[in-house]
Formats: C-alpha cells, structure tokens, sequence
C-alpha cells in the first residue's frame, strides 16, 4: 500500500464518521461540502493510479460504465426541448408548465403579442424561447446528478482501495468507528434526557434515540449499514491465529492473546451498544432491515470455515439483544411498536397513503419522470390526504425514483445493474481475503436496501455515501482480481497529461457546488424578489399613510410601481425555472397585488388589474392542496383584497378561503378576518 492510498483510504472512512454529524449531512452548505470532499479524494485517487502506471480512471469498470449510463439519463432531463417534443415525452410536464409558468415570464411566447410585426428572426427566437426541459426543476437535477456523481466516485475509490489488505481495514474500521459514535452518542441523549443534537434542541422524535440524525429512521439505517462489520472485525480478531482451519473454536480462543482477546470482547459489547441505540431508535423498519441483512448473509456460512465467525457473532449479538429487551417496559414498547404496523400503513398519513400519492405522480410522468430530484418540489401537486401534514419523499426510494425517472431512468438503471451484477455472479467464488469483511459489507449493503421500501435513507447524503462505499466493497469482494502486468514507465510529463482530464473534471465538480452561481436556483430567484418587494411595500405603506401631505403622490407611487415591477420579474424568473412552487406563486400574489394598489395611487391602474393579481393565489392552492400554512397566507392575501374584488370574484374566492378554515381549525386571527368580510 502507497502512501496515498492509505491517504486515500483515511480521507472516505474520515469521510464516512464525519458525515453524519450535521444531521446526515442534509441541510444544502453540509451536502455542498459532502460532494467537494468526494471529489476532492477522486483528484487524489486519479494522481495516485497514474503514479502507477494505470488509466486515470478505471474505464471499462461495469460499475463507471453503469453510473454514466445514468448521469446521460439525468443530464438529458435538463436539456430544452421544443414543445411538441415535450408534450409528446412527458404530457404532464407540459401541462404543468403551461398551466402555472406566468403569461409574462421572459422568454414565454405570450411576451410578444400575436398583432406584433412577425420577422424571422423574431419568430426564431420565440420558437427557441418556448423549448422546455423535461424536469420540472433543472436545478434540482443537476445537483442531484452532482451527488450521485460523488457517490460513484466513492465507490469506485472503494472498489480500488479494497484490493489491499489495509486500505480495506481502514474502511471497515472506519465504518465501525461511524456507527459506535452514532450509538453511543444517540444513547446518551436517550438516557439523559437532554434529546439535543450538540446545540440544536429537538423538535421531533423526542422520545427516541437519534443520534445526529432528525429522522430516527435514518440514524437506524445508518446503524443497520455499519452493525454488521463491528461484528466482522470481532470475526476477525477471533480467526486471525494460525491454528489450522481444522482447529475447534476453543483452541483458537486458547491461542488468542490477552489484548485480541479483548479487542474482539470489547467490539461484541460495541455491536450491543449499537443494536441497543438500534432498538432504542423505536425504527421498526430499521430493526427489521438489520434483521434481515445479518440472516440473509450471515446464515449462509453458518455452517461454513469461512464467515463463520460473523455468522455465530450475528447470533450472539441477536440473542442478547433479545434477552435483554425480553422483560419490562422495554418489551412492551417494542411490541407496540410493531402491534401498530398494519395501522400506520394506512390512515391519511400512513405509507399506503402516502404510496398511492406517489404512485399518482409516477403515473403521471411514466416515460421519462418529473426530473431526478425534482420530487419535493412536484409532489405536493398531488397531495390528495394528510392535510396540514408536510410530506418532501415518498417513503420508499424505488417508488421515488420511478415518479423522478420514469420506465426510461428505470430501465437505465436496471441496464446498469445488470451491467454489473451478472460478471459477478459468474464468478465461482467471492475473494478469500477479505475474510468476514465482504458478508458484513453484504449484510449492511441488504439492510438498507430493505429499509428502502418504507422510507428514503438513500435521500439521505451521510447514509447514501456509505452505502456507496458498501457497494464498493461488496464488489470488490466478490470479484477475482486479475494479474497487472508491469506497466511500461511512463516520463513524469505523459502520466500528468493522462491525468489532466479527467482530474480537472472532478476539481470542478468539487469547485462547482461551493461556486455561488444562479443556475436557475429558483430560491435565489424568490428570495432576490422578496427583499427588493418587501422594501417597496414599506414605501407603500408609508405612501398610503402620507396621503395628502403636500408631496407629488403621484410621482411617489410611479416609482414605488416601477420597482414593484422590477421584483416581479425577478419572481416571474424563478417560476420560470421552478413553475410548481406554491411559495413562489404566493409571493407573486401578494407583489402582484400591491403593484396594483401602487398603480391605483398613481392613477394609472389597468383594467382588471387585482383580477389579475390573485390568479398567482390560486394557482399556489393548486399546486399546495393540502399545506395549512400556505392555504393561511392564500386566505389572509384573498380576505384583506375582499373590499376590492368584484363580486364574481368573491365567489370564486369563497371556496379556498372555506378550504384554509378548515385546515387550520385553531387560526383565530384568521376565522376573525373572516368574520370582518361578512363570512360566517
């Protein structure tokens, strides 16, 4: 092993404990940081290959070959299409665009009128102006694309580095050294009473040990991924003495010394640690998922040499685990949890519910999805139950990658996976080597792709990297090295040239997440336009209350419209990236409408003007139909224009103002300004 690659090695497993630590790495500034760390340690690995006279990268590798299968798939969602190729590949995307992208967006067709002189040139460029991605958020694609890149890269730094002995050690090591400080710390906050994650105090999941982690299920998940190799570094310790493979398991432990005897005790009483914080986390899905990765791996070498050893691991671990959760309230907790299974799956929260919605989305975009990573953004679209609820995944990873891929991403991935598992079952035989390491890899490996089913510990970026750093290992170990022939030496200058590509390509993927670039972030967009919109609001209001002081109102409110105007379509521009956002369709409401009151102060108000302005409130209930909160700002924004609206547009403004009542049954200040228009 080079010194590099022991460099190499520590940075992921370092990687791999350090993720989790802002709450599984999922807030943007932690994921951000997460990919340039990746990509980072991809430049050092693509140096430290061509230093040995190998490719940059491992091109004919099925599992590089599988992952840019997939990331053409996702950079094709973000490219612009015409619109008959975007209504005949995804009808509802164009539905959906054509339905809540503002009439005035730039770049829409409706910005030149149809009386306006037609040139060539013109009509070319509204015919360019009108093409349409497939994703309904390119943003959010590509900083999907841009994660799952960096788990490639790490699992392919894991394939290279588990083809030796130490880095391997590291890795497992470092998985270990994850998951004990997961348990213990989720234990002590558990224990204590203290249910905080370092500073921050908890909101939820304050009965239940966490960890660093908000969602008890993904610090479950990650325990259940990293469980299995404490075991198998147990197994290790235990198997290393060279007394025979015909030696009894008693005269293998008569020939351990003191001190790996005690290191194997102490990472079994570790392993307890961390299925006690298993149980603790009240994760049924979680302790199942564990469950069942340890069994479908581990009992096939019970009766084996090999794997042996995390196989009656496994089970001792398990058994005393169950013994001591057998008695007392810890039973009754634990058998309550699961008693209530079959009624969580259904109610208006439950995951049978939450599956049907997600379906209805799949369904909605079967050939090519709503865009990778697009989901959160477009689901609420289709929200049918659990009003007042908030709900960004569809609980289960497959189905979230159907509704975001569609057959076609779905068949990619299928392709790829096939590209790399069937030379792996070809082979006659996993690697001796790595001992219990490669089951242990496998057990984690199975455990999250059960919990997977029920929840979206692969949305998570802490849990997602060490899973790609399983799958990494997993494949290294089952495949057969081939014998390297001894490279031709290579001048320093050819191997750098060899490099320069492809290491340049990862810098800037590590550069680009932490570059503060537009990039269509719609976020941005909305975030531009409230502060320039906010501060021409006071001035309106200030307006508004100065009436009559002497001072050219006119002139004020002109230009208190001008720069209402000028957030507008700073706004317009980010729905224009992100048209299924409610908050960005309320915003432009209430801009909208006080870019009316500012025109009515001038004198210069259209005809139909506040009709116009509470379109964007509608279509924001359309694309919301079951959040509280935003149905309470739809109400308020409707109720205080209610002295202004035609009567038509009372009634018709009637039933959302119903809607928001009723999901917010304990909003008094707005049941009061209800009662002030007149409503009963």
């Amino acid at each position: 092993m080079t010194p590099l690659q022991r460099l190499l090695a520590l940075g992921i497993g370092l990687l791999v404990i350090v993720a989790p630590l802002p709450f599984g790495a999922v807030e943007q500034r932690s994921t951000l940081l997460l990919v340039a760390a990746c990509a980072g340690l991809g430049v050092g690995w693509i140096v430290e290959r061509t230093r040995r006279g190998r490719p940059p990268l491992p091109w004919s590798d099925p599992v590089l070959l599988a992952g840019l299968l997939f990331v053409l798939f996702a950079a094709s969602q973000t490219l612009p299409l015409p619109p008959a190729a975007l209504a005949a590949l995804s009808p509802k995307a164009a539905e959906l665009r054509q339905a809540n992208e503002p009439a005035g967006a730039p770049g829409l067709a409706a910005v030149t009128p149809a009386s306006s002189p037609a040139t060539p040139a013109a009509a070319s460029a509204r015919a360019a102006a009108d093409w349409r991605p497939i994703s309904l958020y390119p943003f959010a694609t590509r900083q999907a694309t841009v994660r799952f890149i960096a788990y490639l890269v790490a699992a392919l730094m894991a394939i290279d580095l588990c083809a030796a002995s130490a880095p391997r050690r590291i890795l497992a090591a470092s998985l270990v050294a994850g998951g004990a400080f997961q348990a213990i710390y989720g234990l002590a906050e558990f224990f204590s009473g203290r249910q905080q994650i370092f500073g921050y105090v908890k909101k939820h999941y304050t009965d239940v040990a966490t960890g660093t982690f908000i969602n008890r299920n993904h610090f479950a998940g990650f325990l259940a991924m990293t469980l299995p190799m404490t075991i198998a570094l147990a197994a290790l310790i235990l198997r290393r003495p060279a007394a025979g493979e015909t030696a009894s398991l008693g005269e293998k432990l008569a020939r351990l010394s003191g001190r790996r005897l005690f290191a194997a005790t102490g990472l079994l009483l570790l392993a307890l640690t961390m299925t006690t914080a298993l149980v603790c986390s009240g994760s049924r899905m979680g302790i199942a998922s564990a469950l069942v990765g340890l069994l479908a791996v581990g009992a096939p070498y019970l009766g084996r040499g090999r794997g042996r050893g995390l196989a009656i691991g496994a089970l001792l671990v398990a058994g005393v685990t169950l013994v001591l959760f057998s008695q007392g309230q810890a039973a009754d907790a634990i058998l309550g949890r699961f008693a209530l299974s079959a009624q969580d799956l259904s109610g208006a929260m439950g995951r049978r519910s939450i599956w049907s919605q997600a379906g209805a989305m799949a369904a909605a975009f079967p050939v090519a999805g709503a865009g990778l990573g697009a989901f959160r953004h477009v689901f609420p679209a289709f929200r049918t139950t659990g009003a007042g609820s908030y709900l960004d995944h569809a609980h289960n990873d497959y189905l979230e990658l159907a509704a975001e891929t569609g057959l076609v991403g779905c068949a990619v991935v299928a392709a790829g996976l096939l590209l790399v598992i069937v030379p792996l079952v070809r082979r006659a035989a996993a690697r001796p080597d790595f001992g219990p390491i490669g089951p242990a890899a496998a057990a984690g490996l199975a455990a999250v792709l059960v919990h997977s089913l029920t929840d979206f510990n692969l949305a998570i970026p802490s849990n997602a990297l060490t899973c790609a750093v399983l799958a990494g290992m997993v494949v290294a170990w089952l495949r057969i090295p081939a014998p390297e022939l001894a490279a031709t030496p290579r001048p320093g200058r050819a191997r750098l040239g060899r490099a320069l590509v492809p290491a340049g390509g990862l810098a800037a993927l590590a550069l680009l997440p932490l570059t503060p670039l537009p990039g269509g972030d719609a976020e941005r967009y909305f975030d531009r336009a409230g502060k320039a919109g906010q501060a021409a609001m006071d001035d309106l209001q200030v307006l508004v209350r100065t009436q009559g002081d002497g001072h050219d109102a006119h002139a004020a409110a002109r230009y208190v419209e001008r720069r209402l105007g000028e957030a507008i379509e700073v706004q317009v521009e980010g729905l224009r990236n992100l048209p299924t956002s409610a908050r960005g369709h309320l915003e432009l409401g209430h801009l909208a409408l006080a870019r009316c009151g500012a025109a009515a102060l001038a004198g210069d108000e259209p005809a139909g003007c506040v009709a116009g302005a509470v379109e964007p409130l509608y279509a924001a209930a359309r694309l919301d139909p079951m959040s509280a909160s935003t149905h309470a700002l739809i109400a308020q924004a409707l109720l205080g224009s209610w002295p202004i609206l035609a009567a038509d547009e009372r009634e018709r403004a009637r039933p959302t103002v119903a809607w928001a009542l009723r999901i917010n049954p304990g909003d008094a200040a707005l049941r009061a300004l209800w009662k002030a228009q007149g409503g009963s």
